[in-house]
């Protein structure tokens, strides 16, 4: 997300990376009329509008007041916005490397972590965690969700043990770079700029747990919940995709 200059002392103004045009020119437009002049939004943009509303029952606490809506912009092309509440940063948890000194910070990220499992149980979605400035503490302590455009799914192990090949011969072409990875990555495993979110923002998870709760990290591994982690083939793909990835 792009974040422009403060609407006024109490909102700002976000924009997606890519304009709304883009995205219907690349995807096709959903049908649904957003202007009266005409004007569609995109399956993609149909897409985060929805997971933003089921969202809200699960994680919408953690989320500043945002209305999204759609309008030209000044060189007249087409584009998706949000209007959200100011938030005065106090830290970003992309970069809690310690234990959280406030008690109230601490609960407040346990409630999100509790809560992004309840949504993931119930709908399949994680937020995006991975961006500098996604997640972060308010002036109150308090754990604010500030990307709200980029709910992922979790792709399966058992997605990804079919998608690779066994053939460590073939397998090795991959490694060379000889042939696409886009052959073997599951759909729904990367975003549209081609991270893979899900598996970030999974980790992401487990560091705050570790990190800034303090929990003992063999118990956290036991999690369930994470065991996606330590999938080997999973890493294999992770580190084909991103090397820098670190995922522990």
């Amino acid at each position: 997300m792009e974040i422009y200059p403060l609407v006024d002392d109490q909102t700002v103004l976000r924009v997606p990376r890519r304009t709304e045009q883009q995205l219907i020119d690349e995807f096709g437009s959903s049908g649904r009329k957003a202007l009266a002049t005409g004007h569609e939004v995109s399956t993609v943009t149909e897409t985060e509008l929805h997971d933003l509303e089921h969202m809200e029952g699960y994680i919408g606490a953690f989320v500043p007041d945002t209305t999204p809506m759609a309008d030209l912009d000044l060189e007249g092309n087409f584009r998706y916005y949000s209007l959200q509440r100011r938030v005065k940063v106090t830290k970003d948890l992309r970069s809690c490397t310690t234990l959280l000194d406030e008690r109230c910070s601490r609960l407040s990220v346990q409630r999100f972590l509790r809560d992004v499992r309840d949504m993931f149980d119930a709908l399949g979605l994680l937020p995006d965690l991975a961006g500098k400035g996604n997640l972060v503490l308010d002036r109150f302590g308090l754990v604010k969700l500030i990307d709200i455009n980029n709910f992922r799914p979790l792709i399966s192990d058992q997605q990804i043990d079919d998608a690779l090949p066994d053939d460590e011969k073939v397998f090795e072409e991959y490694i060379l770079g000889r042939r696409s990875l886009e052959e073997i990555t599951p759909a729904g495993f990367v975003d549209d700029l081609g991270h893979p979110i899900g598996d970030l923002t999974l980790g992401h998870l487990r560091t705050l747990e570790v990190r800034a709760l303090g929990r003992d990290h063999k118990e956290v591994d036991k999690d369930p919940f994470y065991a996606p982690l330590h999938n080997e083939r999973r890493q294999q793909l992770l580190s084909l995709m991103r090397p820098d990835i670190g995922l522990g």
